[in-house]
C-alpha cells in the first residue's frame, strides 16, 4: 500500500484503512489529534532501532529528550541512527547517551553517503555525456550502490572500533572522526598546491579509484581536460585524507604535524605499494595456508604503518 501510494506520488491520508491490521491506525494532520500523534511518534514506538529519515531540525532537545524514555528510564529504542540531518541537538544526544545509555549513530557518519553520492553526480556531469550516462546508468548506479555500501562499512567499523579503544559517546566520537578528515583534507589540499607536476600525476590514480570502475573507464583519460584543477586537486587530498583517517584512526592523523603531514601521505603510498608487492609474493609461497592468512592479516593491518616508524 505504501508503494502505491509512492507511485502514485499520493500523501499518508489516501492510505487504506483496509489494509491496516488489528492495532493499525492513520492519523491525518489536518486534525490536532493527528498533529499530536505525528509530532510524538518517534517517542511513543517502541523498536530496536529508531531511524529518523526526515522531520523538522532539532525535534529532539534537552528540554525534551526525556519524552524518548519509557516510564521506568529505559528508551523505546535503544539505538538511534540518524538518517535526517540534525534531528536530535548535541546536548540532546550527550543527555540520552548518559541518562538512558542510547547508542547514537550522529547524522555526519550515518548519512555520509548522501555528500559522497552528490559528489559523484557531479564528476558523472563533468566526465560523461548525458548520452554515455544513461547508455551505462544501470551499471553506473550498480557500481555507485557498491562503493557506498564499502564506505557505509567502514564509517561504522571506525567508528565503534573508536569508540571501543577511547571511550566517549558515539556522537563524540563521530565529531572526532569528520574533524580528523576535513582536518587531513585541508592540509594536504594546501600542499598539493606546491607539489610539483611529477608528484600530483602519482597520486593521481586515488581519483580513479574513488570513481565507479565504468564512468573511470569511459572518461579518466580526458579528467584533464573536463575537471578542473582545483577539483581534482581537492578530489585528491579528501581521497588521501579519508585512506589514512580510515585505515590508521583518528589518532594517527592527529599526531602529525599538519607541514609534514603531506610528506608522511606520499610516504605512507610508497610503503602501502611495497606491502602489496610483498602480501602478492606471500601468495605464491610455500607454506601452512594459516600461517599464511595471519602474515596477510598483520601486514594488511599495519604493514605501511610499521614501515614508516611511526606508531
Amino acid at each position: 500500500e505504501l508503494l502505491r501510494l509512492v507511485t502514485f506520488n499520493l500523501s499518508i491520508d489516501h492510505f487504506d484503512p483496509a489494509r491496516l491490521g488489528p492495532n493499525g491506525a492513520v492519523h491525518k494532520v489536518d486534525t490536532e489529534s493527528g498533529v499530536k500523534a505525528r509530532n510524538s511518534m518517534h517517542n511513543r514506538i517502541e523498536a530496536d532501532a529508531f531511524v529518523p529519515a526526515g522531520g523538522r531540525p532539532n525535534t529532539i532537545d534537552v528540554h525534551n529528550y526525556r519524552h524518548f524514555l519509557k516510564a521506568d528510564g529505559t528508551p523505546s529504542a535503544p539505538l538511534i541512527v540518524e538518517g535526517a540531518n540534525l534531528f536530535v541537538t548535541d546536548e540532546a544526544r550527550q543527555a540520552l547517551f548518559d541518562d538512558a545509555g542510547i547508542a547514537i549513530v550522529k547524522d555526519s557518519s550515518a548519512n555520509k553517503c548522501g555528500v559522497i553520492t552528490s559528489s559523484y553526480e557531479i564528476c558523472s556531469a563533468m566526465l560523461l555525456s548525458e548520452e554515455e550516462f544513461f547508455e551505462n546508468k544501470d551499471q553506473i548506479v550498480k557500481e555507485v550502490l557498491d562503493k557506498l555500501r564499502q564506505l557505509a562499512r567502514m564509517e561504522a567499523e571506525l567508528l565503534f572500533r573508536e569508540f571501543e579503544h577511547y571511550g566517549g559517546s558515539l556522537p563524540q566520537v563521530s565529531k572526532v572522526i569528520s574533524d580528523a578528515v576535513n582536518s587531513a583534507t585541508d592540509a594536504l589540499a594546501i600542499a598539493l598546491e606546491t607539489f610539483s607536476e611529477q608528484d600530483r600525476e602519482k597520486l593521481l590514480p586515488l581519483f580513479r579509484d574513488h570513481l565507479p570502475k565504468t564512468m573511470a573507464d569511459m572518461a579518466f583519460d580526458h579528467v584533464r581536460e573536463r575537471v578542473p584543477e582545483q577539483y581534482i586537486r581537492n578530489a585528491i587530498a579528501s581521497c588521501l585524507a579519508s585512506k589514512l583517517v580510515y585505515k590508521e584512526g583518528t589518532k594517527f592523523v592527529e599526531t602529525l604535524p599538519k607541514q609534514k603531514l603531506a610528506a608522511v601521505a606520499l610516504r605512507y603510498l610508497e610503503k602501502e605499494h611495497e606491502v602489496a608487492v610483498l602480501k602478492e609474493a606471500l601468495e605464491g609461497t610455500a607454506m601452512p595456508e594459516e600461517e599464511k592468512k595471519s602474515i596477510l592479516k598483520l601486514l594488511d593491518a599495519g604493514g605501511a604503518r610499521t614501515a614508516l616508524g611511526i606508531f
